[in-house]
């Protein structure tokens, strides 16, 4: 007695041939097609002519590099040695920095107080 589910079933024909050749030519067709656009691009670009340079120059940013950094390096020493500043500021040198932090001993690295704010105005509606 035949099941009633392969009663059902319909014999699928596969073409094998078909479908091999389908896979063959779009394959084929990729290739051709890639080849062609290789062979377009290589006919359409320009011939290499120029001759590269032999040695890079050397930047050229400052006409004297030596006198420009003894320039700076002076003007840090001045700032770092405290005094007036032209824009009437004074700051510290660093050794008086130290000495400063040093005399205060323990302390030296505590949080300031800040001072008392006042408080925020409260709005009349708000009170009960």
């Amino acid at each position: 007695m035949p099941n009633k589910l392969t009663e059902r079933r319909s014999r699928i024909d596969l073409r094998s041939w078909l479908i091999l050749g389908v896979g063959l030519g779009a394959a084929a067709f990729l290739v051709l097609a890639m080849g062609g656009l290789y062979a377009l691009y290589r006919w359409t670009q320009a011939p290499m002519t120029y001759e590269p340079p032999r040695q890079f120059p050397q930047p050229r940013l400052e006409a004297n590099p030596a006198a420009s950094l003894a320039t700076f390096r002076a003007a840090q020493r001045a700032e770092l040695e405290g005094g007036p500043q032209p824009d009437g500021t004074l700051r510290l040198s660093i050794e008086q920095a130290m000495e400063t932090i040093a005399r205060r001993g323990a302390q030296a690295y505590a949080p300031l107080q800040a001072p008392p704010a006042a408080p925020l105005p409260v709005r009349p509606e708000a009170v009960r």
